[in-house]
C-alpha cells in the first residue's frame, strides 16, 4: 500500500469545512490503495465546536500526528489568531521528521488556513517528497483599496509573495472549482504547464441513511424552510434576491425560515450577518438566525427534518458550495440560488434537478431581478414536499462526486507521479 500524508490543520473532532473534506478522503483512502498519515493541530488550539460523530464515521485506517500549536490565549495579546500560523514552527520539524523517517509517496496540504503552504517547498527540498495544494479557497483575495488594517495588508502581501512560489513547486493543484484554478493560471501563466485538477466536495450518502430512521419525526404547523452554512460577503447580493422571495412566499403560506451556523466566528464573536435583511423585507415574526456554527450531525438531523432547504452561491463563479452533495444524498427538497457559471449551476442542470435559479453579474440577471423567478421555484418545491424522492444517485455525475469519487479523483493522478 501507498503512502499519503495530509497536512490538515482542520480535522476531526472538528466540523470545519476543510475538515469534512479530509475527513472523507482519509475514510476512503485505503480501499484505493492509500494509507494515509493525518498530521493536524491538537484540538485545544482550536476554537471551535467538535464534532465526535465525525471521528466515529471516519473509522480508523489511518495515522494521526498531532502537532502543538502556540496558544491563542497568548498569540491574541499580539493579533495573531490563525491556527495555519501558530502550528506553524512544530508542523515544519514533525513533517520533516516523519518524511525522512517514513518516505511517503506523496504529501498533500489541505488550506485553508495557508500560512502552512509556507514550509512546503522546504519540506519538498530537503526530503525529496513531491506534494500537492487543495485549495479550498483561493489564498489571494482581491482587496479593498481602502483597507487600513496592517494586519490584512502584510496578510495579502505574504499571500502574493509566496502563491507563485509555493504553486511553481507542486506537483499538483487541486481544488473545489474550476474557477480558482483559472484565476491561478490567469495570474501566473508559468503555471500553466502544472497539472490542475477541480474536485469539488463529496458527500457520503451513508452519514444520512444511518441516522434517518432514529431522528425523532417533527411535524409543525408551519413549513419549515432552513439555510445551514456561513453567510459571508460575496453573498449578500444573493441575499437582495433571496430575502424578499421568501416574504413574498410567507405572504400566502404559513412558513418558517431558519438560518443556522452563518458564522465562522468562535462563540463569543460570533454576530448575526441577517439582521438587516430580515429587518428591510419586514420577515421578523417567521425568520430567526442562530449564527453559532452547529455540529455535522446537528447539520445532519436539522437537514432530513426540514420541509425545504436553501443552497445560496456568492457572486463569484468559482464557489463550490459544499453543501451541494450532501443535499443531493440526503433527497431531501432544496431550492438552489446560484452563479450560472458556477459548480452547483452546471450539475444542477446536468441532472436536470428542478429547483434550480441562477442569476450572473450583469444588470439584467442580478439576485434581485430574479425575485419572482425565484418565489415561484420556491413555492414549487413547497408543495411537491410531500412528494419529492430526490434525484437518481446512480447519475455518472452524482457519482463522480460522492465521497469515493471524490477520494478517486484525487489519489488518481498520485499514481502516476508515483508509479
Amino acid at each position: 500500500m501507498k503512502k499519503i500524508f495530509i497536512v490538515a490543520p482542520y480535522f476531526p473532532p472538528s466540523a470545519m469545512p476543510p475538515s469534512q473534506r479530509v475527513r472523507l478522503i482519509v475514510q476512503h483512502a485505503a480501499s484505493l490503495g492509500y494509507y494515509p498519515t493525518i498530521f493536524t493541530v491538537n484540538s485545544k488550539y482550536r476554537d471551535e465546536i467538535e464534532d465526535q460523530w465525525m471521528i466515529d464515521l471516519m473509522g480508523n485506517n489511518f495515522r494521526l500526528v498531532t502537532v502543538k500549536a502556540l496558544h491563542q490565549k497568548y498569540t491574541r495579546k499580539i493579533n495573531i489568531g490563525d491556527v495555519g500560523l501558530r502550528m506553524l514552527p512544530f508542523l515544519f520539524f514533525k513533517l520533516r521528521k516523519h518524511a525522512k523517517k517514513d518516505k511517503p509517496d506523496f504529501i498533500l496540504y489541505s488550506v485553508p488556513p495557508w500560512y502552512i503552504l509556507l514550509i512546503a517547498p522546504l519540506i519538498k527540498k530537503i526530503t525529496g517528497v513531491p506534494y500537492g495544494i487543495d485549495f479550498i479557497d483561493p489564498w489571494v483575495h482581491d482587496m479593498d483599496i481602502n483597507e487600513t488594517s496592517t494586519k490584512k495588508r502584510l496578510s495579502y502581501w505574504i499571500s502574493k509573495k509566496m502563491e507563485k512560489i509555493v504553486c511553481m513547486h507542486a506537483s499538483i493543484i487541486y481544488s473545489v472549482s474550476e474557477g480558482i484554478n483559472s484565476n491561478l493560471i490567469e495570474r501566473y501563466p508559468e503555471l500553466g504547464n502544472k497539472v490542475f485538477i477541480a474536485v469539488p466536495y463529496g458527500a457520503e450518502q451513508n452519514d444520512y441513511d444511518s441516522i434517518r430512521h432514529i431522528i425523532p419525526t417533527i411535524k409543525p404547523d408551519k413549513i419549515i424552510i432552513r439555510y445551514i452554512g456561513a453567510i459571508w460577503y460575496d453573498c449578500f447580493e444573493v441575499l437582495d434576491g433571496l430575502m424578499p422571495a421568501l416574504a413574498a412566499i410567507a405572504r400566502g403560506l404559513p412558513v418558517k425560515v431558519e438560518f443556522l451556523g452563518t458564522s465562522y466566528a468562535r462563540e463569543e464573536m460570533s454576530k448575526p450577518k441577517m439582521d438587516k435583511w430580515i429587518s428591510d423585507n419586514n420577515m421578523k415574526e417567521y425568520t430567526t438566525e442562530n449564527s453559532l456554527r452547529v455540529t455535522y450531525r446537528r447539520a445532519v438531523e436539522l437537514t432530513l427534518q426540514s420541509d425545504v432547504l436553501l443552497l445560496i452561491g456568492g457572486m463569484a463563479p468559482y464557489y463550490a458550495a459544499s453543501k451541494l452533495m450532501g443535499l443531493l444524498v440526503s433527497r431531501k427538497p432544496f431550492i438552489a440560488f446560484v452563479h450560472e457559471d458556477s459548480f452547483p449551476a452546471k450539475l444542477l442542470q446536468e441532472i436536470n434537478f428542478p429547483y434550480v435559479v441562477t442569476y450572473n453579474n450583469t444588470e439584467k440577471r442580478l439576485p434581485k431581478k430574479q425575485v419572482s423567478i425565484l418565489a415561484e421555484v420556491i413555492k414549487k418545491a413547497i408543495s411537491e414536499k410531500d412528494y419529492f424522492t430526490g434525484v437518481d444517485l446512480s447519475h455518472p455525475t452524482i457519482k463522480k462526486n460522492t465521497a469515493f469519487g471524490m477520494t478517486k479523483t484525487f489519489l488518481d493522478p498520485i499514481n502516476k507521479i508515483s508509479a
